[in-house]
């Protein structure tokens, strides 16, 4: 009989390109879609009409989730509300993005499916948050810091968490690193101006996504790659920092914006020390960083030639004026150093002195090179020891690294799946899976739901010190409450 797969976000980049793939093995796999009714997605799964299921509802529709979810084999949840978008809307990621989350879960635990089902969960590399030089090397367990104001990445976060805890027999959540080549659409959008120049991202490419995602339905997955965290990326010849990513595709940033119109810091993006664990247990990548660079300015050259004799390309000038007013707009570096808004130059920039310290020319500034020697923080744990031999005193070890402790007396050896009881630095007690905590990073969810106030965890938590503190060196701790409430969307699905 065919594998039943669920596909949700099949309409977007990543998820056409699982849709083209499963249509290479339709004799084995019954794809079902969910999209959102509208002539753009018509258009788009059009040329696949007959070859797989439709169901036309969005990811706040229960009802829909469930038909999706109802006997399927797999469910890959790719959907999702994204940045610059979710950051706009905060109540509505986390509805969106959490809310479909919990509701598939539920949906399958009430169909008894919790034996059968594969939850095949999306994440993304914005969950570990700012990451630049010299902190630039990570690996899944480094602790999780989504930057402030990245509510996709919050919802991500506490979506991520849920996988992990549910019980499910087959889980696992892939966080999924900046797609190449990007959208050109984006850079109408003021986010364009939250990465810095010297940011560095392990990038991949929106094909071989798709691939993986095909490839996880096979019968030739490992059972050792279930009830796993991974990072999704390309491998090492992707590493790029913003800089040298541009250039690669033919713009030099320094052509289009002046110094300080690029944040200095609260973005996201890596190097990776396990990326390539994913493509040992699930080989996915078929595409070089040469290749999809190389494909992408012949698509750019064809346009122009498309376009005809006439066509002239914006100059330099032109360009940069065309930046300043984007930027400008609600969101952007440039409006809120124009409106005076403290708290942004502080989140972006670390002060407003720091803002009018950046130098005026681009003489001045230092476009770096990261270091290429892997570095791995500390996880707070003997991490030399065979996972099945750890026990309750790594788990207390690590609590206390994280500056809690670890409140359950005793745990079978080796069971990371069954919830143990914590607390943080603040008093908020939890329970929480030693997976959760030891390889997957996260920590205490009270802290993580109402605001951002990563310098005060900082001095308690030695653990995410060290994401932190490198970059923070002489500011002053800051809070920021956040406009979405985590508790409002699981309350639907108690």
């Amino acid at each position: 009989m065919k594998k039943i797969v669920f596909l949700t976000g099949a309409t977007g980049q990543m998820g056409m390109e699982t849709v083209k793939k499963f249509m290479e093995n339709v004799d084995e796999f019954t794809l079902r879609v969910l999209a959102r009714e509208s002539e753009t997605n018509k258009k788009k799964l059009a040329p696949f009409d007959g070859k797989l299921e439709i169901i036309w509802g969005d990811l706040k529709d229960d009802e829909k989730l469930a038909e999706g979810v109802k006997d399927a084999d797999y469910v890959l949840h790719v959907g999702a509300l994204v940045s610059p978008f979710a950051d706009e809307e905060p109540e509505e990621a986390m509805r969106i993005n959490y809310g479909s989350t919990l509701s598939m879960l539920k949906s399958i635990k009430d169909f008894g499916q919790q034996d059968k089902t594969h939850f095949v969960y999306i994440g993304t590399v914005a969950m570990t948050g700012d990451r630049m030089p010299p902190i630039h090397w990570g690996r899944v367990g480094d602790p999780l810091k989504p930057s402030i104001y990245d509510y996709y990445a919050i919802s991500k976060c506490f979506s991520e968490r849920a996988v992990i805890e549910s019980g499910l027999k087959y889980w696992t959540s892939i966080r999924q690193t900046g797609m190449a080549p990007v959208n050109p659409s984006s850079g109408e959008y003021p986010i364009i101006s939250h990465q810095p120049y010297n940011n560095c991202l392990e990038w991949s490419n929106a094909e071989d996504s798709g691939n993986l995602m095909r490839n996880v339905c096979l019968d030739t997955v490992p059972d050792q790659f279930w009830r796993r965290v991974y990072n999704l990326s390309g491998g090492a010849d992707y590493r790029q920092t913003c800089y040298t990513f541009s250039a690669s595709l033919g713009s030099d940033l320094r052509d289009i914006y002046e110094p300080n119109w690029m944040a200095a810091g609260n973005f996201h993006g890596q190097f990776y020390t396990d990326a390539d664990e994913l493509q040992e247990l699930v080989p996915f990548r078929t595409k070089s960083f040469a290749e999809v660079q190389k494909e992408y300015l012949q698509k750019m050259a064809s346009m122009i030639e498309a376009a005809g004799p006439g066509f002239a390309m914006p100059t330099k000038e032109q360009q940069k004026a065309k930046t300043k007013e984007i930027i400008s707009r609600p969101g952007g570096v440039l409006q809120f150093v124009a409106d005076h808004d403290e708290e942004r130059i502080n989140v972006w920039f670390g002060s407003k002195e720091k803002y009018e310290a950046i130098p005026k020319s681009w003489n001045e500034i230092v476009i770096s090179i990261p270091c290429d020697s892997p570095r791995k923080l500390d996880h707070g744990f003997d991490e030399t020891k065979p996972a099945k031999e750890l026990d309750i005193d790594d788990m207390q070890q690590a609590a206390k690294f994280r500056g809690g402790e670890c409140l359950s007396r005793s745990m079978e050896k080796g069971s990371l799946y069954a919830p143990l009881k914590w607390k943080c630095a603040f008093g908020h007690e939890f329970a929480a899976t030693p997976y959760l905590i030891l390889f997957a990073g996260h920590w205490c969810r009270e802290c993580d739901s109402k605001e951002w106030k990563y310098g005060e965890i900082a001095d308690v938590n030695p653990f995410f010190a060290q994401v932190w503190k490198p970059l923070h060196k002489g500011e002053k701790n800051f809070r920021v409450k956040m406009a979405a409430d985590v508790k409002k969307v699981e309350t639907l699905y108690k």
